[in-house]
């Protein structure tokens, strides 16, 4: 018997898995936080996974996304990509670790 789909979204649920990940460690604040939003906004945008061609999510869109400065999601996405969390792709990017 299937369980019902609960009916509020428990965001965080990822923060857990991360933290044990050995890069974790190694990733200014700002990336580990990035890295954390990403997770759970990847849960409702499945193209942050696996983008279709030519429909990568664009620094710009996560920084509207996450209401943050455009400058500062930049410096932190490229540390995710150096630590291989991140994959350019296209014009944007996919989440490999979540």
């Amino acid at each position: 018997m299937k369980r019902p789909a609960p009916l509020r979204r428990r965001f965080g649920v990822h923060a857990r898995a991360l933290m044990t990940d050995a890069r974790w460690c190694l990733l200014p604040l700002a990336s580990r936080a990035l890295w954390l939003q990403l997770t759970d906004l990847a849960d409702a945008m499945p193209e942050l996974r696996a983008p279709s061609r030519g429909h990568a999510v664009t620094a710009s869109n996560l920084a509207q996304y996450l209401a943050a400065e455009p400058l500062d999601v930049t410096h932190a996405l490229a540390a995710l990509v150096q630590r291989d969390i991140l994959e350019p792709v296209d014009d944007g990017y996919r989440l490999k670790a979540f």
